[in-house]
């Protein structure tokens, strides 16, 4: 059970990782007329491409890779279109010892193997609030689809520019953003093939990236089942591999998590992020 619960903070500090790898610096891109022909015809064929309306879910396994340290734990992923993302880690593939639960309105953490809980406002944690990060982000990189960080789905297309590079098409957000957020796209399937988001006007690339590594078909459209993260100039070599299977389009309702009664000790948020930014 130690071995868990060293497994489960693990994973909570790669999706702290996650959360916390970019920082400031500001970006301006404009567009012409010609292009906002292409804006319309990208933007639509992406979001025509993949599943983005009902629930997906699946069961998860998670490879992590830090600092030359390797872990993989197993669990659940379930996803309700704009209202819910749920990670779960399970001992023996039944018992849950950790979960991980984000909604438009709070992220709520879960130690089942200490007992303890944090449920914040994405507005209090200050790094997320500075660089405009919210559910509506992080959905999108679950669901392969485009985001503008600090539009929440309030996007249009004229927030993107659009490039050609080869047989890809990249799409740039074109707001003020603190971040920089970029979208490779195949030109044939309309798929996203990674997402970043980094911080721009530096010799090094800083921030994320978020590769496609499959998609598998549900129904007429594409969902991904396997996507590889990770964290550029984190200061250690971080990333992590997310495999789904018996992936499930619309099978099942997917509810939000009850905050845990008298049993659990509610923890300060700002206290255990930085303790898993430190692990």
């Amino acid at each position: 059970m130690r071995y868990i619960k060293r497994k489960w903070l693990f994973l909570l500090g790669v999706c702290v990782l996650i959360l916390s790898s970019c920082r400031s610096s500001k970006q301006v891109a404009t567009t012409t007329d010609d292009l906002k022909a292409k804006e319309v015809m990208w933007t639509q064929k992406v979001t025509s491409a993949v599943v983005n309306t009902g629930t997906v879910t699946s069961k998860m396994n998670i490879e992590l890779f830090v600092d030359g340290k390797r872990i993989s734990v197993g669990g659940n992923c379930n996803l309700k279109r704009d209202e819910a993302i749920q990670l779960s880690v399970s001992l023996l593939g039944f018992m849950e010892v950790g979960r991980l639960e984000l909604t438009p309105d709070y992220l709520l953490l879960i130690n089942r193997a200490e007992r303890q809980y944090v449920k914040v406002n994405y507005s209090d944690v200050p790094y997320l609030r500075q660089v405009g990060i919210d559910f509506y982000s992080l959905q999108a990189l679950f669901w392969s689809d485009l985001f503008v960080l600090g539009k929440g789905n309030k996007w249009s297309e004229s927030d993107f520019a659009v490039t050609r590079a080869g047989d890809k098409v990249v799409l740039q957000s074109a707001t003020n953003s603190l971040l920089q957020c970029s979208f490779l796209v195949n030109v044939l399937s309309g798929l996203i093939e990674n997402s970043s988001v980094t911080v721009s006007g530096k010799t090094r690339p800083t921030g994320l990236i978020w590769n496609y590594e499959h998609f598998a078909a549900l129904g007429d459209r594409q969902f991904p089942d396997k996507m590889k993260l990770g964290i550029l100039d984190s200061g250690k070599e971080t990333s992590a591999t997310i495999s789904l299977s018996n992936v499930k389009w619309n099978a099942k309702d997917v509810e939000l998590t009850k905050e845990p009664g008298s049993k659990y000790k509610k923890v300060d948020a700002s206290s255990l992020l930085n303790k898993l930014i430190k692990l």
